[in-house]
């Protein structure tokens, strides 16, 4: 649907502009043009990744141009273009483009939206898949075969993936679109259809909209990947130059009118688990394509910024009266948008939530930002711009390709991302604290729409509209809000660190491996794939499976009340003010087996960034109130999820898996376990000694950059000799066929999680093995239970085996369908399993396997999270290393998935735990 929020869109798509030019120009390295039939095209190289390019064909045409009898349709047309062509019989396509290594799903695509259909292509450049990929557009373009047989089998996909959407979050959606849409098209146009229209959709219905909208005057291709531009628009012209148009287009330009009056809608449901506030302002947009509009957006997005930084640091105070809120925009469509307050309110305390961040508001609008906030807001976006060109080098194809459709269907300008850095500064010049001031007064005047969702049981607690009304505007009539200031420190001092050295470096020709004089053992990676970008993982095997099940409790909630409470002289309220400005994040982190930090950083904030991470060593804070507040939170979402059928449905399935105290949902009475105190005491146990820890470096810093570094922030580091290490927690999963099933809710769906327990010991090899069987899984189930039997529309399984997670392993399909139907999914689920265990499907699936990992791995190798994951493993087994194609090729074969199938699964050992509805409304 749309795509992304501002700060995304400025990132990519603002362009320079000279004094004399209020116009936005295009950057010369797209190139595009419109063919003699009328499409258009946009070509742009690009090299991440390496050796792919992405394509895709836009037609400007979606449910916003169905007629009645249509409803649906645009979304189902989109269905039936993977279902035959004249060229591609059938699944021929789908089972051609597995067979390069492409996967469906993720490299081969489709959205249906209000205005467009888009269909997505990922492919490797080579000169035949590139053919090929322009060919598969060219023929979803003009010769979809429309099969009768494939209609009626499509239906039940249809509405299978129509009956997914339901639930709480379709009712909630419904009525927020009734809002939204009001008094338009778009209310009554949603792209999902109704079931009545795709139940009765046949060759002629669909043919129409295919010839009036699928026409080369209404599309459009994108083409942008690592290849020759010269090439790809020959191919283009030559493909597509041939298209005919059939009839002249005309097309309704559908409008969102605005509120001609405040509204207010409260809307209360058993299965809402929080109470959440809203109000939005619809207004009149324009393109980012001009000088006006540039700075227009700049503005919104350094408002959004500090009026949120203000909610994050309520947020976290124990008398406030909610959990979260945020201020944000989005389009509904390329000439409205709205703007929104979302706030989660603390039960039975609507009221002053509704006072509060409106206060919070309207005190910007009657007095201003502080110039210190203006400035470092901008210096915030200037510096994440710079880490951005910075890593120019790695802006994904995805990521262009979604600006281009952004430029092409509302507008925006399209610029070379080099040259965005002078233009923002530039415009920042003009932008004041007088610019914030107008734009909070600007939001105001318009009309407002307020959307208020609780619990069922809360109904007689909530104000009722002529109430909230009031509150409203009496907040919004103010003439004067008074607020106390506060200086906020924002200098964290150096702290004086006596340094390490390196006592040991080995030289394994892909990384290298030190040894520092406090025993810690560092593998470090030098890479240029991001050219600004540097990540340490300090780790330990450890974590909390040795301690009490009380301080077990303790380290789940030591992470986040640790990132929150500041640092050193640095309180909460002073912290996201010191963080403006600088690009690095220090994460620490506690599992069963497994405790550390993860820090990212770019060059210029590297030693602000580990300065910081040391002094959360040294000097961490922990703050009560914010832990009373998180404490807070959890108590009401552990009172109101129990009304929750997916709530019920999932404790049923932890509980029927394993009982263990672990694995289940945390209860009230575990709260009362949780203190400053026994935080403080596990944090001392885990991060005060750093003993047989470890730590991967990858990223672009150069070795003599990095020993330093290294000697400074690691090596000095407190270590003592002490016994540790972890304890297996051994649990288990229950033997034989068990099954469970909980009835609640109103769904119109059945909800399915299906595991088999895994039956064989951890190795390197019986990992790819588990992970292509589940692949091999993953292509006959929608083969035989999505494509055959129209039974569900999403389904997958998910391979869980590693070395650390010792007795639990598992194979795991989950779906949902019509309940009346789940029996008969469930038994084809097995017939699927037991198929592969026999031996009993195509070979030619192995090879498909076996071709996406070599595209996988070539991808994989230029990304940093890859060797990151593979330094941590050449840590933890020696002579580990990852399979090259010809190696995975040997050990992924027919005869081996096979027998592997039937030595780790057994199909008599399976816990399959359903979710029915009580009725169907």
């Amino acid at each position: 649907m749309k795509r992304g929020l501002l700060i995304i869109y400025l990132i990519f798509q603002v362009v320079l502009f000279s004094q004399d030019n209020n116009t936005l120009p295009t950057s010369k390295k797209l190139v595009s043009g419109r063919l003699k039939n009328g499409m258009e095209y946009f070509i742009l190289k690009n090299k991440k990744p390496e050796n792919r390019a992405t394509l895709n064909l836009v037609v400007k045409a979606g449910s916003l141009f169905e007629n009645d009898e249509q409803q649906g349709l645009a979304h189902f047309l989109e269905h039936m273009a993977f279902n035959g062509t004249k060229k591609y019989k059938k699944n021929d396509m789908i089972k051609y483009l597995q067979s390069i290594g492409l996967s469906f799903g993720g490299d081969l695509n489709a959205y249906t939206s209000f205005s467009e259909t888009v269909y997505k292509l990922q492919i490797p450049t080579d000169k035949k898949n590139l053919n090929t990929g322009f060919d598969v557009l060219r023929e979803w373009a003009e010769n979809l075969t429309l099969d009768k047989e494939e209609i009626e089998s499509e239906k039940k996909i249809v509405l299978e993936e129509w009956r997914l959407r339901q639930g709480i979050a379709q009712r909630l959606g419904d009525i927020q679109r009734k809002i939204l849409f009001s008094n338009s098209r778009y209310q009554e146009r949603f792209p999902i259809g109704l079931p009545k229209t795709i139940q009765g959709a046949n060759y002629n219905l669909l043919k129409d909209f295919y010839t009036k909208w699928y026409q080369p005057q209404n599309m459009a291709i994108i083409a942008v990947g690592d290849f020759d531009v010269k090439n790809v628009k020959n191919i283009i012209e030559k493909e597509f130059s041939q298209l005919k148009n059939k009839t002249n287009l005309k097309k309704i330009d559908y409008k969102i009118p605005l509120p001609t009056k405040n509204s207010i809608e409260i809307f209360t449901d058993p299965e809402i688990t929080s109470t959440a506030f809203n109000i939005m302002w619809k207004d009149k947009t324009e393109p980012v394509n001009n000088k006006a509009r540039l700075k227009e957006a700049l503005i919104e997005q350094l408002f959004f910024s500090i009026i949120n930084t203000r909610y994050s640091i309520v947020a976290k105070e124990s008398k406030t009266p909610y959990r979260y809120s945020s201020f944000y925009s989005f389009k509904l469509d390329k000439d409205t948008k709205v703007y929104a307050i979302s706030s989660q309110t603390k039960d039975k305390e609507l009221e002053r939530t509704i006072q509060n961040v409106l206060e919070e508001f309207k005190y910007l609008e009657l007095n201003g930002v502080l110039e210190s906030e203006l400035e470092k807001e901008k210096l915030e976006f200037l510096n994440n711009l710079k880490t951005t060109i910075n890593n120019k080098e790695s802006i994904s194809n995805n990521s262009y390709v979604d600006e281009i459709l952004t430029m092409l269907l509302e507008g925006d300008s399209f610029v070379d991302v080099e040259e965005q850095y002078g233009l923002v500064e530039k415009a920042f010049k003009e932008i004041d604290v007088k610019s914030l001031k107008l734009f909070a007064q600007q939001i105001l005047k318009l009309k407002y729409d307020i959307f208020i969702t609780a619990q069922e049981r809360m109904k007689k607690t909530i104000p009722n509209k002529s109430k909230i009304e009031t509150i409203v505007n009496k907040v919004l009539n103010e003439k004067k809000i008074e607020k106390s200031g506060k200086d906020y420190n924002t200098k964290l001092k150096r702290l004086n660190l006596k340094s390490g050295k390196i006592e040991k470096v080995l030289d394994k020709k892909q990384y290298k491996e030190y040894l520092l004089s406090n025993g810690i053992k560092v593998y470090y990676k030098k890479t240029d794939f991001k050219k600004d970008s540097i990540g340490f993982k300090l780790y330990k095997y450890q974590g909390n499976s040795k301690m009490e099940y009380s301080d077990y409790v303790n380290t789940l909630f030591l992470p986040q009340l640790l990132i929150n409470s500041g640092v050193g002289e640095i309180d909460y309220k002073s912290l996201p003010f010191y963080l403006k400005g600088k690009v690095f994040s220090v994460a620490p982190f506690i599992s069963d087996y497994i405790q550390g930090f993860i820090i990212n950083t770019n060059e210029k904030d590297l030693e602000e960034g580990l300065n910081y991470f040391r002094t959360l060593i040294e000097k961490p804070r922990f703050e009560e109130s914010i832990l009373k507040t998180m404490l807070e939170t959890n108590r009401e979402t552990i009172i109101n999820r129990e009304s929750s059928p997916q709530f019920q449905f999932g404790k049923l399935y932890t509980t029927t898996l394993n009982n263990n105290k672990r694995r289940t949902p945390l209860e009230l009475k575990d709260l009362d376990l949780v203190s400053k105190k026994t935080i403080e005491k596990e944090y001392k146990t885990l991060f005060s000694n750093f003993y047989n820890y470890n730590l991967i470096v990858v990223g672009n810093i150069d070795e003599n950059r990095l020993k330093p570094i290294l000697e400074r922030y690691f090596a000095s580091l407190p270590v003592k000799k002490e016994e540790t290490g972890y304890k297996p927690l051994d649990i288990s999963y229950p033997e034989g066929n068990i099954k469970k099933q909980v009835v609640k809710g109103i769904d119109k769906k059945s909800s399915v999680i299906m595991t088999f327990p895994y039956k064989n010991n951890y190795s390197q090899k019986n990992r790819a093995l588990y992970n292509a069987f589940s692949s091999v899984l993953d292509i006959l189930l929608i083969e035989d239970i999505r494509e055959k039997i129209g039974g569900v529309y999403s389904i997958s399984s998910i391979a869980e085996l590693d070395y650390m997670n010792f007795k639990e392993n598992y194979l795991q399909i989950r779906f949902s369908t019509e309940p009346k139907r789940t029996e008969e999914v469930i038994k084809k689920i097995k017939e699927v399993i037991i198929k592969i265990q026999k031996g009993e499907f195509s070979k030619e699936k192995i090879k498909d396997i076996q071709n996406n990992y070599r595209l996988s791995l070539e991808t994989a190798l230029k990304t940093n999270g890859f060797w990151s994951t593979l330094l941590e493993r050449k840590m933890l087994f020696k002579n580990y290393n990852i399979y090259t194609p010809g190696q995975y090729n040997k050990i992924v074969n027919f005869k081996n998935v096979v027998e592997f199938a039937n030595k780790s699964l057994n199909i008599d050992n399976c816990i399959e735990v359903v979710l029915l509805p009580e009725r169907e409304e």
